[in-house]
């Protein structure tokens, strides 16, 4: 029944039904441990699973002969009745023969069976288990996990396989103890099934974690089974690198890092970068965060990353944008890179400028001098950029209905370029002309230059203007004295009632002006100039002589085009004399006036009607009237007897706007760019405030616009009405007047095309800006507790919280400048700057102190200002008194070889309250039998490694002392110290300021060698032991040897070869004896037994040294070849070897003996 096979197992059928009605199942193969028994192969456990109650289950065993011999074996059914087998019989096995043998397990209630089936052999028995389960739960995973190295707050996260290798369904949950945590921690397994589980790090402290996390599985009965997490987390460790120079003047103190953008061109876009340097082992997460501070409203310096990781042993590129708004102004931020759960933190100062254009006019007027009616004039006028940044100008002179007219009105100046107008001069009346032309800059304060000439017909020849006419005329004005016409002037310089200063201006005389010195014409800001003229602001630098009502009007829609209704203008003569007033008509224009010259009385007004004559529908119209009023006297140049009378024509101009689209129809949509700030620039509360701002045409029509002043009054604009042509642009002039420093919002409202549906709200903000000094820690600075005489320096930052620079002053009180200084005293803080600075304090007494220092800020530059804020600083300090001590008072090295360095350490302690600078002197003394007046000169044997440093309060300093005694004496040094400070600075001190700190001793030895001890034996046994200590001079060798050893037998610490010669030279100043004696020829040798002892108290060396020993090895050629006969008998003695030792060295310890033998044949 038995079958042997090749291979696997025999699938026999005669073992599928052993019982009638009785199945088996087969269970699947399962890899099995195998073991060898005496050459007999097989499974040494036979497991059943999954069985039922009421089954048979069958499972094979599978013996193989691993054998070269044929195996013979039999075998025992197992012993209990739910385990059998076939009968008995034996069995054998041919070698790499198998044999499968059916086990039958037949339960019979529900619990685990264990049973074996022994097989035995001539050799001996083994057994094969057998052993039935019940289903159980069991999850398999891994015994330990390793994490990577991970920064502290980061996380850092593995997986791992849990596999079901039970029978049950199971469920799991895990408790995994902080910083730890499983995705997911629960959940349910199949038998056979796998699932992957994560670890997730999260640690807050710095450490190496190995914990124990603990999984429960099971049914009603829980299993736990661990698993070991290990993970090592680190601090990381950022630095900030700014790629570049570095600008010059940066303040030291917390801030190191500082980009530097230099002067940047308003409205563009730089951008630098900077490095972040991981220095840690760990990747680190870190965020980019702007300083806190709510009162900069516009960051002009951003970031476009808010968070990243810098890789261990890394870098991380970091961009910053500066794109300044304001000309002019120094911007300045702080970004801080946080990492660490905000436990680490490296904060990164950027700085930069605002440039703008430069443009400026070669001359202040152009002088057309005087020309006949109906002829022309053109004259150059240079306009420059000195600026590399391009500027945006527009001279505000609407040139199709002027008298004067540019080439370029307005246009783009290139940076470093000068660009040449030609103005024309083309008048329509014979009278003098005069019309002050301001030219419009973006981002600049306007230009103004004064257009001038004269035109003379057959009948009118007024006097001509000259420049000079309008040096006093500005002069005239000042005094009061231009409301009169030159006539009345004139009558008034002849009856004495005026009087001509040194320049050539009309003046009252002293006893009317009450001798108070005449007003002189000072030429006031360009930006003050163009807004205060009366019109746009209720105030003017002067009142007008002439005004006109209104000076910008608009018609409106004006469909049909011939039921246009005129508008009425209003001309007053604000003078004492007869004005005409004469209108400049274009006959291209739609726009009239009528009449077209009118003469007014003094103090009276005229009315005029502006006639609009429109010829297409669905169309935009504007212009700028253009009309010059002058004295009625000033006709001709006879009526004029004085020149310092002569008063230049007044221009008035009027800006028209209309349009004639039907109620149906869509006005022209605009095409336009609009550069607007967002903010006004910084002042003063109280104090104006001006920005531009530029409209550019970039479609192909015609664009006007007007500003609703009156739902914004606290911003003037100016133009705020007027027409922008094709591809040409119009500049704006804004200016406000904060009065506190409360944050203004307001909103302009921009028409286009005279359409509602056009309309622009222009945002813009403005406040005031106060001293404002922000002083770290709420203005208290707080010093340990210091030294008396010493000096604690501390860094302290002081923060400029406005928009403005601002310049700031310290001052200390005269009591206490010899305790505080600070350094810098003075200087300048740009806008939202922070600068470090450095504060020392020097205590003079043992007590505490309450100090305070002021700081004084103003704006910068105005060093006049009687506008200044003060601010006060708190200190505290306190002066003390502190002791150094050492651990051990007393330090004894005890004994050291001459010539040799011992190193110890002295450690000093400091028990104080406060951090103490010492410096250290040491005073050595040397005892014993000596000379005193020969040792006080030796060096000193006792050098330190440090001679001065500093303790900490409650800390202990370690000093390394070297020890190298120079005779065989005792030394005794004494270490003091004295506190540095400001009358202790170096070791010339007075030494009642030195303090005892600590004695060393040390005593400085020579190896002692002695004889002890001496025999004989061999032919010189009969010699008495006095005779032979005579012979060998014993005692005289034990006195030499406890001298001193003299310098040149110190020469050579080692012995080695030193001589070139058979016989070397002797540096000792001793020769002895060893003598051996006489004896026969071929007697027995002489042997002389020295007993060596060590006397001294450290190990020393010794040895006999021949001649040979001492001389060095030359080559045959360097030899000498003649010999005296002394060498020679001394080569007969060597070569014969008629003496010996043995041995001839050797160590010896303290008090240690050794027998050397001497002998001689």
């Amino acid at each position: 029944m038995l079958a042997q096979v090749h291979g696997e197992p025999q699938n026999s059928d005669s073992f599928r039904k052993l019982c009638c009605g009785c199945v088996r199942k087969s269970t699947g193969k399962a890899k099995k441990k195998k073991g060898v028994f005496w050459g007999i192969e097989v499974a040494e456990t036979l497991r059943w699973h999954g069985w039922e109650l009421g089954k048979e289950t069958i499972k094979h065993l599978t013996l193989k002969n691993v054998h070269e011999k044929t195996q013979k074996l039999s075998y025992r059914c197992p012993s209990t009745r739910f385990f059998f087998t076939v009968f008995p019989q034996p069995i054998t096995l041919s070698p790499g023969m198998s044999l499968t043998l059916p086990i039958i397990f037949r339960p019979s209630e529900k619990r685990e069976y264990e049973d074996c089936i022994c097989f035995e052999k001539a050799e001996g028995e083994f057994c094969v288990t057998l052993r039935a389960t019940l289903p159980r739960p069991c999850l398999s995973f891994p015994a330990a996990i390793q994490l990577p190295v991970c920064a502290v707050h980061d996380v850092t996260e593995t997986t791992f396989p849990v596999r079901n290798v039970g029978d049950l369904v199971t469920m799991f949950a895990w408790e995994t103890p902080s910083p730890f945590s499983m995705i997911p921690d629960h959940g349910t397994l199949n038998p056979g099934a796998e699932c992957m589980l994560k670890v997730v790090f999260q640690p807050k402290v710095a450490a190496l974690y190995d914990v124990t996390a603990t999984c429960w599985f099971g049914g009603e009965e829980k299993q736990k089974r661990p698993i070991q997490l290990k993970a090592l987390a680190k601090y990381p460790y950022l630095r900030v690198s700014v790629t570049g120079e570095k600008s010059e003047g940066v303040q030291p103190g917390k801030f190191q890092d500082v980009l530097c953008f230099g002067s940047v061109p308003v409205g563009t876009t730089v951008e630098k970068s900077v490095e972040i340097f991981n220095m840690s082992v760990v990747d680190a997460p870190c965020r980019i965060e702007r300083a806190k501070d709510p009162l900069l409203q516009d960051h002009v310096f951003s970031c476009a990353t808010s968070h990243g990781v810098v890789p261990a042993r890394g870098k991380m590129t970091l961009c910053i944008r500066f794109q300044p708004q304001t000309v002019g102004e120094h911007s300045t931020d702080y970004f801080t890179i946080v990492s660490a759960g905000c436990l680490l933190q490296t904060v990164l100062k950027v700085v930069g400028s605002c440039k703008g254009p430069l443009v400026s006019l070669h001359q202040r007027s152009v002088d057309f001098d005087w020309i006949n009616l109906g002829e022309s004039l053109m004259q150059t006028l240079k306009i420059s950029n000195v600026s590399d940044v391009p500027a945006y100008y527009q001279f505000d002179i609407d040139v199709r209905g002027s008298i004067f007219s540019l080439d370029h009105p307005c246009g783009v100046l290139e940076g470093k370029t000068t660009l040449v107008l030609k103005v024309t001069f083309r008048p329509t009346h014979p009278i003098s002309y005069h019309r002050r032309v301001v030219c419009l800059v973006h981002h600049q304060e306007p230009l103004y230059v004064d257009f001038f000439g004269t035109c003379h017909s057959d009948t009118a020849k007024p006097a001509i203007l000259q420049a000079r006419h309008l040096s006093w005329y500005r002069t005239n004005m000042v005094r009061g004295l231009t409301f009169y016409p030159p006539d009345i002037l004139s009558m008034m310089l002849k009856d004495g009632k005026l009087q001509m200063d040194d320049k050539g201006a009309l003046m009252l005389p002293p006893e009317i002006s009450q001798d108070k010195p005449p007003k002189e014409y000072i030429e006031a800001n360009s930006m003050t100039e163009y807004f205060l003229d009366g019109v746009s602001s209720d105030v003017a630098l002067f009142a007008p002589h002439v005004s006109v009502s209104p000076r910008e009007h608009d018609f409106g829609c004006c469909v049909p085009l011939d039921k246009v209704e005129p508008l009425p203008l209003c001309v007053t003569n604000h003078t004492k004399g007869n004005i005409t007033v004469v209108w400049t008509l274009s006959h291209s224009s739609a726009f009239q006036v009528s009449p077209e010259i009118c003469d007014i009385p003094p103090l009276k007004s005229s009315a005029f009607r502006v006639l609009f004559h429109p010829t297409q529908l669905n169309s935009l119209y504007a212009a700028e009237l253009e009309g010059f009023a002058f004295y009625k006297v000033l006709r001709h140049y006879s009526n004029i007897e004085e020149n310092a009378t002569i008063c230049p024509s007044w221009c008035l101009t009027v800006r028209l706007r209309a349009h004639t689209y039907e109620a149906e129809r869509e006005h022209f949509i605009p095409q336009y760019i609009l550069d607007v700030p967002k903010t006004f620039p910084a002042v003063p509360p109280n104090t104006d405030t001006y920005c531009s701002m530029l409209l550019l045409n970039t479609g192909t029509t015609l664009i006007t616009f007007s500003v609703n002043q009156a739902a914004c009054p606290s911003v003037l604009v100016k133009p705020c009405s007027g027409h922008i042509v094709p591809g040409s642009h119009q500049i704006f002039f804004l200016s406000t007047h904060p009065v506190n420093t409360v944050l203004q919002q307001h909103i302009l409202s921009l028409q286009l095309n005279s359409y509602p549906g056009h309309t622009k709200e222009i945002a813009l903000r403005s406040c005031g800006e106060s001293l404002l000094l922000l002083l770290e820690g709420d203005g208290n600075l707080y010093f340990k507790p210091v030294y008396i005489g010493a000096s604690a320096t501390q860094m302290y930052t002081i923060k400029n919280c406005t928009r403005l620079p601002m310049a700031f002053t310290w001052k200390i009180p005269q009591s206490d400048s010899k305790l505080l200084s600070v350094s810098p005293t003075a200087g300048i803080l740009q806008p939202y700057e922070a600068m470090a600075q450095a504060w020392t304090f020097t205590p003079d007494t043992e007590t505490k102190y309450l100090l305070r220092a002021m700081v004084f800020v103003r704006r910068n530059p105005d060093p006049v200002s009687p506008k200044s804020a003060c601010y006060t600083l708190r200190i505290v300090g306190e002066g003390v008194l502190g002791t150094i001590r050492a651990q051990k008072e007393h330090l004894d090295l005890g004994n050291i070889l001459v010539g040799d360095t011992q190193s110890c350490s002295v450690v000093l302690l400091n028990d104080g309250i406060c951090s103490l600078k010492y410096i250290l002197n040491v005073e050595q003394l040397i005892t014993g039998p000596c000379d005193p007046k020969e040792v006080c000169s030796d060096p000193l044997a006792l050098e330190l490694e440090q001679s001065r440093g500093t303790i900490p309060a409650g800390t202990k300093a370690s000093i390394q002392i070297k020890v190298r005694p120079a005779r065989r004496l005792h030394y005794t040094w004494t270490i003091k110290y004295a506190i540095y400070s400001s009358t202790v600075t170096d070791l010339a001190s007075t030494k009642e300021e030195w303090q005892p700190l600590c004695c060393v001793a040390a005593r400085g030895v020579y190896p002692t060698l002695g004889i002890a001890g001496a025999c004989s034996a061999g032919s010189a046994s009969g010699i008495s032991t006095l005779h032979l200590w005579r012979l060998f001079s014993l005692d005289t060798l034990n006195e030499y040897l406890e001298r001193d050893p003299a310098p040149t037998e110190l020469t050579y610490r080692v012995p080695t070869r030193h001589s070139t010669c058979l016989i070397p030279p002797v540096y000792t100043p001793l020769l002895l004896d060893f003598n051996f004696g006489a004896a026969p020829i071929g007697s027995e040798p002489t042997l002389v037994m020295l007993l060596l002892q060590n006397k001294g108290v450290v190990p020393l060396e010794w040895a006999f040294l021949f001649p040979y020993d001492q001389k060095m090895d030359m080559e045959h050629w360097a030899e000498e070849a003649e010999f005296s006969p002394h060498e020679l008998h001394q080569m007969r003695i060597q070569d014969n070897q008629l003496f010996s030792v043995s041995p001839k060295s050797g160590k010896l310890l303290p008090g240690q003996e050794e027998s050397v033998q001497l002998s001689h044949r």
